[in-house]
């Protein structure tokens, strides 16, 4: 090519073409780099507490709900329900064929370390659906006693009420209360600990009040 010949017509076509990619980037900048999505359970949520089967209320259910009472691993006494399941009251006016609760025959049932006074399994048409332990207290037990063992049984819990003498809550199914009475003077406080299926419990209540509209007391 001479000194004073002009632009070749292929230089022409690739500057024309490099000219219109950087026009297109410039157009279109790359989009910034976006925060990384949360992941489910990112989030900082605290775990519930990892209790010793002898201080977790669940240790109250030796088989889980809805099992029979030929399926309790361990020998049982039926008991009466003259004023209800043990001392709550839930089987007051049951009738034999649908309710029945029995207590242990075998070694005794302990909890946090205390031997519990009664322990009683309650089954609606031959199915687990309620357990109960009542246990007396040290007198000497640390005011904080209760307080602390309602924190740590409540943790994790859903629908989760409490006062100076009872907690409550609910794990899925499973309702859970604690109650703290002072009966005498000279011994610790009665802690009865209930925990009972939900769905079942709401039936033997519905029971009984059509029961007590049918028949009521004098």
């Amino acid at each position: 090519m001479s000194a004073g010949a002009g632009p070749q017509p292929g230089r022409l076509l690739l500057a024309g073409l490099f000219a219109i990619v950087l026009y297109a980037c410039s157009a279109n900048p790359p989009p910034a780099p976006q925060p990384a999505a949360k992941t489910a359970g990112s989030a900082a949520v605290p775990a519930p507490r990892t209790l010793a089967r002898g201080d977790d209320w669940r240790s109250l259910l030796p088989v889980p709900f809805g099992s029979t009472a030929g399926q309790i691993p361990f020998a049982m006494k039926e008991v009466l329900l003259f004023q209800g399941s043990a001392r709550s009251g839930e089987g007051r006016g049951a009738e034999p064929d649908e309710q029945e609760c029995f207590a242990n025959d075998g070694a005794p049932f302990q909890l946090r370390g205390i031997q519990a006074d009664d322990y009683v399994l309650c089954f609606f048409h031959d199915r687990l659906f309620r357990a109960e332990a009542v246990l007396r207290l040290p007198k000497d037990a640390a005011p904080e006693t209760f307080p602390s063992w309602c924190d740590e049984w409540l943790d994790g819990l859903a629908d989760v009420a409490r006062d100076a003498e009872r907690c409550a809550g609910r794990d899925q199914d499973a309702l859970f209360e604690a109650t703290l009475a002072y009966d005498t003077e000279i011994a610790g406080p009665l802690l009865t600990v209930a925990v009972a299926d939900r769905s079942t419990r709401d039936l033997v209540e519905q029971r009984q009040k059509e029961r007590a509209e049918k028949n009521p007391r004098p």
